[in-house]
């Protein structure tokens, strides 16, 4: 399954994760993982965050920030981030990949213009 992995200097890239997921996202965030409905992107698209990221002192990620609604009401995200979107799987709600017509003529172009509004909003998330 494919998701997009926003790393805490604002480097995105796609990358392939295997099952079981909380295994494979979870390596990539850097803990348990914790599945976030940032204000900045429509369902079915999600966010998955390091769950104890805060705990664990994480650095800011600007772009995930923006995403999840941070300069409006305080909450930051910290961590690597994955972006993927929430489906139906043998019949139970459940994590599924980004397919790469959707990576490469939305998902992609939504970053990159948000990457802009981290930087102004948290200048020193990709110092």
């Amino acid at each position: 399954m494919k998701g997009i992995v926003i790393k805490t200097d604002g480097d995105m890239s796609v990358k392939e994760f295997g099952e079981p997921l909380y295994q494979t996202v979870g390596a990539e965030v850097g803990g348990h993982i914790e599945i976030v409905f940032p204000r900045g992107l429509l369902k079915p698209y999600l966010m998955v965050v390091n769950e104890e990221g805060l705990l664990q002192n994480l650095k800011l990620n600007g772009i995930g920030s923006v995403l999840y609604g941070t300069p409006k009401h305080g909450q930051p995200i910290v961590g690597n981030v994955v972006i993927m979107k929430g489906g139906i799987v043998n019949g139970e709600p459940d994590i599924v990949g980004l397919e790469d017509g959707e990576i490469s003529e939305m998902l992609i172009p939504l970053m990159r213009a948000v990457s802009d509004l981290a930087a102004a909003f948290f200048p020193e998330a990709t110092t």
